[in-house]
Parts: C-alpha cells; structure tokens; sequence
C-alpha cells in the first residue's frame, strides 16, 4: 500500500470511529437524553393506541438521563407511564416512584402511584403506608384522586385484617365520590 492509501484508511477509520464515538450515549447530556425521552414518547402515543417501540426507546432515554442526574418531575411522570402503557411493569413503575419521591418527598401523587404499584405486587403493608402518606400530605383535599386514596387506604387495611378502619375509608371514600363504590369484601378479591 502507498503512503497515500495508508493517509486515506487512517483518515476514514478515523472518520468511522468518530461517527460511532459521538453517535453513542455517553456524549449526551441528561437534558439531551431527556429530550429524545420525551420526543419518541410523544411520537408513540396515538391516543388509544401506542408504538410500543417507540416506549422502549422512551424508557431507554428516560432511564439513562435520569442516571445521568437530570431530576425534573416530568422524567419520572413519563418513565412511569411508559413502564405502565407498555406492559404494567410494577415493579419497575414502583422503583421510579421511589427514586421519584427521593427528590420530591411531598409529591402526593408520586405516593398515590407508588402505593398502587405496590398494591398491584400485593406489598399491602407497603401500599397501605404510601396511602397513608398521600392522604397525610393532602391536608386541603384537593388531590383529584383523595377519594381513591381513601379508598385504596381502606382496601388496604381490610386485606390486612382491620375491616373497622377499612369501613371507616370506605365510607370517607363514598362522601367525597359521585358513584357507587364496590364492597371491600368483592373488591379485595383482586389482591388477595
């Protein structure tokens, strides 16, 4: 090979490792990866339906920004409902929560939702507290969910053995909610 050929290979293998280099995660920023969240989440939702592709691309960009310490809430809004719309993940959908809830400890939703991740793995005790935390921190009752977080609260509590307590956020529930809620007895058979 001439020294000019040998110029050019070095040159384009250069120029390939380059385009690999910087085509790789590792250079992006967590703002960045972010954002390419965010655009392949959005692009997935079709209303009633979604490209679950483009969710495992989301989860992807939302899992490594999050490592890359971008802490915005609406990261781990996003990463939670795309774990949920793509296969009702719990037990990932409970470890964003907690990571969630590391950087927003009143967040009253983010304990709603993990306490519904975790009713869904059947860790009653731990649902029961993250109940118990959300209703705490609503002292205004203006969750859009409080009806449902007394609710959950009380089916928690029946499966646990205290029914008197459970019939107490049950009732709670029903004055705060427009339609007729289930019996704790038929409603729990779901978690038992």
């Amino acid at each position: 090979m001439t020294t000019r050929h040998t110029k050019i290979s070095s040159l384009l293998l250069w120029l390939i490792f380059t385009i690999v280099l910087f085509s790789c995660d590792f250079f992006q920023t967590a703002q960045q990866l972010y954002k390419s969240g965010l655009d392949h989440y959005n692009s997935a939702d079709h209303g009633d339906t979604h490209d679950y592709v483009g969710l495992e691309k989301a989860i992807a960009d939302f899992e490594k920004s999050i490592k890359k310490g971008f802490k915005d809430r609406d990261v781990f809004d996003k990463l939670t409902w795309s774990y949920r719309i793509l296969n009702q993940d719990n037990k990932n959908m409970e470890r964003v929560y907690s990571l969630a809830l590391e950087n927003f400890p009143n967040d009253i939703e983010f304990y709603f939702r993990r306490g519904d991740s975790r009713k869904e793995q059947k860790k009653h005790k731990s649902a029961l507290e993250d109940y118990n935390k959300a209703i705490s921190l609503d002292t205004a009752r203006k969750y859009e969910y409080i009806n449902s977080a007394f609710y959950e609260r009380g089916a928690m509590k029946y499966i646990l053995g205290d029914t008197v307590n459970a019939d107490k956020d049950r009732e709670i529930a029903q004055s705060i909610t427009d339609h007729e809620l289930r019996t704790y007895h038929d409603y729990c058979q779901l978690w038992k």
